[in-house]
């Protein structure tokens, strides 16, 4: 919104105004829409012999704080369940918005029916950008999945996965 900077002299009174205050007439006209919830999650497949059943599995907290932009699963850490990688952040919103950079990325694996974050010291996945895209590619020929990372208006990332089979 360019006018922004013309009606609000300072961050604060920006920060502090109504959003009647910043839109004006234009927010009683604006499409309006409701939601439940926010919050990222899974829906598992619980289906039983001639019985759909899902059932939904939030991310946990730390996966919240950012929007997902990609997600890629497989088994990284050679345990024989599937783990997943989250590219988060997002650097191209419109100026009144602001970045959304709450994460380095999400590594989780799924125990005890939930799913546990990795701290990024341990699985080594560090994403701090405007990550836009994570593709599954083996990059060394050892059949193990490695991961190659998009970031938006920055370098290209690989991940190595150094786990056994």
């Amino acid at each position: 919104m360019p006018t922004v900077s013309e009606q609000f002299k300072s961050y604060r009174d920006f920060a502090s105004a109504s959003l009647a205050e910043i839109y004006g007439d234009k927010l009683s006209a604006a499409y309006k829409v409701t939601a439940n919830t926010l919050e990222s999650g899974v829906w598992i497949n619980e289906s039983k012999k001639g019985v759909i059943e899902f059932s939904w599995k939030p991310m946990p907290w730390d996966a919240q704080l950012s929007p997902t932009n990609a997600i890629a699963s497989g088994d990284f850490n050679g345990d024989g369940v599937l783990e997943f990688i989250l590219a988060q952040n997002q650097h191209s919103n419109q100026v009144e918005t602001g970045l959304w950079s709450g994460n380095v990325g999400c590594y989780l694996e799924w125990k005890d029916g939930e799913f546990q974050v990795v701290d990024p010291k341990d699985s080594g996945i560090v994403l701090p950008s405007d990550t836009r895209s994570i593709q599954l590619i083996d990059i060394d020929g050892d059949k193990l999945d490695d991961l190659i990372i998009g970031q938006n208006d920055d370098e290209l990332l690989f991940f190595r996965n150094n786990k056994k089979k």
